[in-house]
């Protein structure tokens, strides 16, 4: 039962921040919008925040749990301010210091990337 949702969760999460990723890097192509890149970004975030959501109310219930592994690479790979919202809005992970540490540190480098590229466009 567990490799099942194991199994599940990581062909979910594979899919999901592929999608996000493609769209990212997608939206930096000089044909396509850049509103495409913008829903890539949302994507991640808003996956990443219902990871944090979701985990949650599965620690609460005491069932199968979402690996800290899978947060932290939705935080790193672009869901840093959905994880960081999802962290104080749900109160979850706030006491492990790898998380209070490496989220807001991905959501800093995010922010700070899309200045670059701002400026840089």
């Amino acid at each position: 039962m567990v490799q099942a949702q194991w199994r599940r969760h990581r062909r979910n999460r594979n899919l999901t921040l592929g999608a996000a990723l493609l769209l990212m890097a997608a939206g930096f192509l000089p044909v396509i919008p850049i509103w495409v890149s913008v829903a890539g970004f949302a994507l991640v975030n808003v996956y990443a925040w219902v990871l944090m959501a979701w985990d949650k109310q599965q620690a609460i219930q005491h069932r199968f749990r979402i690996p800290e592994a899978s947060l932290l690479l939705a935080a790193a790979l672009g869901g840093g301010t959905g994880a960081l919202l999802g962290m104080f809005v749900h109160r979850h992970k706030t006491k492990h210091l790898r998380f209070v540490l490496l989220v807001p540190l991905f959501t800093l480098i995010q922010i700070l990337l899309l200045v670059y590229l701002w400026i840089d466009a």
